[in-house]
């Protein structure tokens, strides 16, 4: 573990574990009241694709500093991310990168790579991403919301996603309560953020060229699962997506959790290969 300085003199933490013979790195981002520490599963994936791993505490989350579930700006999550980035590999920066984000993560990735483009970029896996909810709140919420957006931003609410509607498992709902770095907190300025930047990332999904795979759970309580999948329609570039039938909203933490990891392994490993192989031929 350990932690980085970020703009505003935050030192936000991070959980990462490199190996001796390294393919490359992935970094991974948390969702909304999570924390780096929830993504056991990716980080496992990692292991086993020798790969290097690093997972950040968003601000606002986990170990890190910060009002719970709240930020002045989504480009502080951006340049966060960029930070982190830029911070590990050593000193490598053709070396190959992917990066990971689940639900509120997903939305960070994407927005991302949209943003800040670098040399080893390989691609990015976007698991059960934001792009729009599952349900529309009532109207009277949105107003009330987006009036609390502007004038009182850093006023912070219920996030309204108990953890039933987030895993299949008793087991995971106990673990989920019992875990005292994840919290139930949404701003009304996040709340504005996500909902703008989700826009962005679909109007400018044509635009990106970054190899993506999207992971949708099929039965995703929290966030729309269809709207994920039309994103990966809306990409120009090479894009895969794979919905998971029966799945709640935290993929690698329910039934079919294996299903998804071997998935992405795969995806990694074709990733990989490709570029191996274009770095054979440019050597011949």
């Amino acid at each position: 573990t350990g932690t980085i300085e970020v703009a505003g003199r935050l030192r936000l933490f991070f959980r990462s574990r490199v190996t001796a013979e390294s393919r490359g790195r992935l970094l991974a981002v948390h969702g909304l009241g999570q924390h780096s520490g929830r993504l056991t599963g990716i980080a496992e994936s990692a292991r086993r694709l020798d790969l290097d791993y690093y997972a950040l505490d968003l601000r606002g989350h986990g170990r890190s500093p910060g009002r719970r579930g709240h930020v002045s700006s989504f480009d502080r999550l951006l340049s966060d991310l960029d930070r982190l980035r830029r911070r590990t590999g050593n000193g490598e920066p053709r070396r190959p990168t992917f990066l990971l984000g689940h639900s509120l993560g997903g939305l960070v990735v994407g927005r991302y790579v949209q943003e800040f483009g670098f040399p080893g970029l390989a691609g990015a896996a976007l698991v059960a991403p934001f792009v729009d909810v599952a349900r529309t709140p009532p109207t009277w919420k949105l107003r009330l919301g987006a009036i609390a957006d502007r004038w009182l931003p850093a006023l912070t609410l219920y996030n309204e996603l108990p953890p039933e509607l987030l895993y299949r498992t008793a087991v995971e709902v106990e673990g989920h309560v019992s875990d005292p770095l994840v919290h139930h907190r949404i701003s009304a300025r996040m709340w504005g953020e996500m909902q703008r930047q989700a826009s962005i990332l679909v109007d400018r999904a044509r635009q990106s060229r970054v190899p993506v795979l999207i992971q949708a759970a099929g039965e995703d309580r929290a966030v729309s699962s269809g709207a994920a999948l039309d994103l990966a329609d809306a990409f120009e570039g090479e894009s895969q997506a794979i919905e998971y039938e029966g799945a709640y909203h935290d993929l690698y933490r329910d039934p079919l959790a294996g299903d998804a990891a071997r998935d992405l392994e795969e995806w990694i490993e074709g990733r990989l290969d490709r570029m191996g192989s274009a770095e054979g031929n440019v050597a011949v």
